[in-house]
């Protein structure tokens, strides 16, 4: 690959170890541009330029352009090795160069049948077994039955034939996904879905048959109860272009029609987990436990701060708070939770942190296995299990009974209590001075009226 100056061109060849029934490609690729103009592609000795070329956009989140290729076939047409001269192609204006290469043609595949074996196959992919190669959609789940609360993992995928590369493109991409989603989604499951940025292919083979595979969907399920998961037909419509005889590369004449792909329908068993008097509420996954503490040998009525955490891979972000048994020596405030999710490799994995802080109020001896219990049921040997600590808490000092009342209560008002009357006082009393007021302030405005009468 030779990038061309400021802008990103570049000329790229296809597999240089070909058998001779397949194509050789050159490739024109530009990043963040769209081909305007471009010079034809070379005529190379002992191959015929086919009038087959392919498009290919692709797009990132947000119908930004990411890049675009552009590929001539070329047929072989004897077997040996042959050599491609330099080259310059004016692409955008820019001349665009290429060291060329050497390509060595073999003989025909000779296992004819190869299209139609079962060896070899990706065990996620459902069409196996796939007599008459084509692109198609298919929607793929890590297992057929799960326990109630145990991951499935899901996703939806088209494979292209690179052959139909630039024949087949999407429609209406963005429009279509939102009601595929809504198709997929089950109403009583916890649902982690992936984030995913941008739709980029990776390479991968079905029955020997080499594939182009967009992920459109992937999500990790957890089931809430044991009503099974149905996943309804989903559909796909693409543009298929057919090029006209008579096209040119600045100048393409293609035929389009809207051909739409179907999954098959998809049902997923629920099983209810074994009998357990949590087994309606038990977390289920792979867990194993990590603890920390502050120090192990305290004073009384000092604070020490715990840390319990569960690992592992199942519903992180569900868990729920491991179990406290009541402990009347010692003081537990509500935890603070600090939560860590990964994404990777079909899986949810990751931990959930509880940072307990605790103040006991009696001296002894206090194993933490007493007050933390983790229960949870392990969907790989197919029972419970739990997570205890191991640390042991040591209290040092003796209790103070008059701590409680030694609250810091100080100051000349309280000084005040000792000399203060304590003699009862009649409620009425202040009735009583109330009314004589009111008379008062009644003779003082008789008066005021009387020499204001008077001076007149």
């Amino acid at each position: 690959m030779l990038p061309g100056y400021s802008q990103q061109i570049s000329i790229e060849f296809g597999s240089t170890r070909i058998p001779i029934e397949t194509y050789f490609t050159i490739s024109i690729r530009l990043k963040g541009a769209t081909l305007k103009e471009a010079s034809i592609f070379p005529e190379i000795e002992g191959f015929q330029k086919s009038s087959r070329f392919s498009k290919k956009t692709t797009l990132k989140s947000g119908n930004n352009l990411l890049e675009e290729i552009h590929t001539q076939n070329y047929a072989a047409l004897n077997e040996g090795t042959f050599v491609i001269k330099p080259f310059t192609m004016v692409v955008n204006g820019i001349p665009v160069k290429s060291p060329g290469t050497r390509v060595q043609v073999g003989p025909i595949t000779e296992d004819e049948n190869a299209l139609e074996t079962t060896a070899e196959v990706p065990p996620e992919v459902k069409n196996s077994t796939i007599k008459t190669p084509q692109s198609f959609l298919n929607l793929e789940t890590s297992k057929k039955q799960v326990y109630m609360g145990e991951g499935l993992h899901v996703a939806l995928y088209f494979y292209l034939l690179p052959s139909e590369n630039g024949q087949l493109e999407f429609y209406n991409f963005l429009q279509q996904l939102p009601p595929l989603f809504k198709q997929m989604k089950q109403p009583n499951v916890w649902e982690e879905a992936f984030e995913q940025t941008e739709i980029l292919p990776d390479s991968v083979q079905v029955s020997k048959v080499p594939y182009l595979r967009y992920k459109l969907y992937e999500a990790v399920y957890y089931p809430l109860n044991t009503q099974n998961l149905i996943f309804p037909a989903l559909s796909l419509k693409m543009v298929k272009y057919t090029t006209a005889e008579d096209a040119t590369f600045a100048n393409e004449k293609r035929q389009s029609e809207i051909k739409e792909f179907t999954t098959e329908p998809e049902s997923i068993q629920v099983k209810p987990l074994p009998a357990h008097p949590l087994r309606e509420s038990v977390p289920v996954g792979l867990y194993r436990l990590d603890e920390t503490i502050d120090r192990s040998l305290i004073s009384l009525n000092q604070a020490v701060n715990y840390s319990f955490a569960v690992i592992g891979e199942g519903n992180i972000a569900g868990l729920p708070n491991p179990t406290l048994q009541n402990q009347a020596a010692l003081e537990i405030y509500p935890p603070q939770i600090k939560e860590n999710l990964l994404r990777q490799r079909e899986r949810i994995s990751g931990s959930k942190r509880f940072l307990y802080s605790i103040v006991p109020k009696a001296p002894g001896t206090f194993p933490l296995s007493r007050l933390l219990q983790f229960v949870y049921f392990d969907p790989v040997r197919e029972q419970y299990d739990t997570l205890t600590s191991k640390l042991t808490l040591k209290v040092s000092g003796k209790i103070n009974k008059d701590a409680a009342i030694e609250t810091g209560i100080t100051g000349d008002f309280y000084k005040l209590i000792e000399t203060e009357d304590n003699a009862l006082v009649s409620m009425h009393k202040f009735e009583k001075l109330k009314l004589y007021t009111n008379l008062i302030v009644l003779l003082l405005l008789i008066i005021s009226v009387y020499i204001f009468l008077r001076n007149r």
